[in-house]
């Protein structure tokens, strides 16, 4: 079962969301790129599927497949703590879905701002930047502009000629000044482990449509910015999904926005350094 990350952030929704009980999941596509989950109350949330990870049993990818309509969505938000990605996956969906509605409630505690988050994180040219994740865009515009960059990757067939499997991580993010981690740590369990060794770093990023999660508790982790998006057209994101659509596709659909904590007292990163 993923660790406290998640679970605490599950807490939290309950806790910001009076009506919770009440609200419904409406429907759910699993996509090639990504897996979105419709609430009754009209809000989307989607999560990287995982596809070349997540290994069918015959033609059944999922065996609650045509059941998962109408359950209550607190209930398949909290397969977000399954070690069975596809069960996780579908679990940050709702998460991601619910989390929207907390993040308007509570938005006069976050400084929130749309773009690319690579403008919002003030790089020297003296850090160390380790990418957990490979987002070529980011690499690109990295690159060059700081001392080092690594870039570690858990699938095989993405990770091309200098890239470090993710296994890396126990070496190379104590090293980072700059960490920069991908909201499908959430999804694969090993969100509080990466965030752990990268207690020193000056920023601390977590990026992605996976990322959209209610952030306060990342803050309270020692997380320094979140880069999520924010639905614009759900009907239009969902059908992107359901064509097999990815992040490119999105931007149809969807604002990318990035959230850091008003009060500086929300980010503890000291209480990982004592």
């Amino acid at each position: 079962m993923p660790g406290r990350i998640v679970n605490e952030i599950l807490s939290s929704l309950q806790q910001v969301i009076p009506s919770l009980d009440g609200i419904m999941v409406d429907k759910v596509i699993m996509g090639l790129g990504y897996t979105g989950v419709r609430l009754s109350t009209g809000h989307v949330g989607i999560c990287f599927t995982f596809q070349s990870e997540i290994s069918p049993s015959c033609c059944q990818v999922y065996k609650r497949a045509g059941k998962l309509a109408g359950s209550k969505a607190i209930e398949m938000a909290s397969m977000a703590r399954s070690w069975d990605l596809s069960e996780s996956v579908i679990g940050i969906a709702t998460v991601n879905a619910l989390s929207s509605i907390a993040i308007a409630r509570n938005s006069k505690t976050y400084v929130i701002s749309k773009g690319n988050i690579f403008d919002k994180i003030a790089f020297k040219k003296s850090d160390i930047v380790v990418l957990v994740g490979m987002i070529r865009p980011l690499i690109k515009r990295i690159q060059g502009k700081v001392e080092k960059l690594y870039v570690l990757e858990r699938d095989l067939m993405r990770r091309e000629d200098g890239i470090l499997p993710d296994t890396a991580c126990e070496e190379i993010l104590p090293k980072a000044s700059v960490a920069i981690i991908t909201g499908t740590a959430l999804v694969n369990g090993t969100i509080d482990r990466l965030i752990e060794l990268s207690k020193d770093a000056r920023e601390i990023a977590i990026v992605g449509a996976s990322a959209s999660v209610l952030p306060d508790t990342l803050f309270e982790h020692g997380v320094t910015i979140v880069g999520g998006i924010k639905v614009l057209d759900p009907d239009k994101l969902l059908q992107i999904v359901a064509e097999g659509g990815g992040t490119q596709e999105l931007k149809v659909a969807v604002e990318f926005i990035n959230l850091k904590p008003k009060n500086s007292r929300q980010c503890l990163k000291s209480s990982y350094r004592s």
